[in-house]
C-alpha cells in the first residue's frame, strides 16, 4: 500500500490528550477491554475473579511489562471477566545534567514512541494475543478491543481513588450480577 493509499483511510478519532507526552514520568490508569466485550478472562464468584487460562496469560503478561520496558511499573491491577484494570508508572528516564530542550513527537499510526503507555499497552496486547492463540491453538475472533482507554493521575488522590475502583471492581462485579438476577 503506498502512502498515498494510506491517506485515503478513514481516520480513527484519537482518545489520546493531543500533544501529550505518553512516555513522560507519572501515572497512568488504564482500561483494556476484550473482543466484544466477551466474558473471556474468566468469570466473578462471590466477589472473587476466577480466571480463565486466557485471564491467567493476561495477567502473567502484565506482569512482565517492567521486563521489557524497565521505565514501567505496574502497579494495582486486575484482570475481570472482560476487561483489564490496572495503573502503569512510567519513571523518570535518566537525563543530562543540563536539561535538553526535546521536542516529543505525538505517537501516531506508524509512530510509535519507545517507551510510551502507547507503545506498552499495544506490545502487551500483542503478546496476549500471540500466547493465547499459541497456547490454545485458537485463531478465533481476536483477544482485544483494537483501542483502550487512559486517564493521567495528576495526583496521590487520583492515584488512590484509583487504586481502590480497580480493588473494589469484584464487588462492584458481584453486586450488578445480584441486582439484575433480581431484576428478572
Amino acid at each position: 500500500m503506498t502512502n498515498d493509499s494510506y491517506s485515503k483511510l478513514p481516520n480513527r478519532r484519537s482518545i489520546r490528550l493531543p500533544g501529550f507526552d505518553y512516555s513522560q514520568t507519572g501515572q497512568y490508569f488504564v482500561t483494556i477491554c476484550a473482543f466484544e466485550m466477551r466474558c473471556i478472562f474468566g468469570r466473578v464468584e462471590e466477589k472473587t475473579v476466577c480466571l480463565s487460562r486466557i485471564g491467567e496469560i493476561a495477567t502473567e503478561l502484565w506482569l512482565e511489562i517492567p521486563q521489557h520496558f524497565p521505565e514501567a511499573t505496574v502497579d494495582p491491577f486486575i484482570v475481570m471477566p472482560n476487561h483489564l484494570h490496572g495503573i502503569l508508572t512510567i519513571r523518570g528516564r535518566a537525563r543530562h545534567a543540563v536539561p535538553l530542550q526535546e521536542k516529543h513527537d505525538a505517537e501516531g499510526f506508524r509512530k510509535p514512541v519507545e517507551g510510551s503507555v502507547p507503545t506498552i499497552i499495544r506490545s502487551c496486547k500483542s503478546a496476549v494475543t500471540k500466547r493465547v492463540r499459541e497456547t490454545l491453538g485458537s485463531r478465533a475472533k481476536g483477544v482485544w478491543q483494537s483501542n483502550y482507554f487512559e486517564r493521567v493521575l495528576r495526583n496521590g488522590k487520583e492515584f488512590g481513588d484509583a487504586s481502590r475502583y480497580i480493588l473494589e471492581n469484584p464487588l462492584r462485579w458481584h453486586l450488578k450480577a445480584a441486582e439484575s438476577r433480581r431484576n428478572l
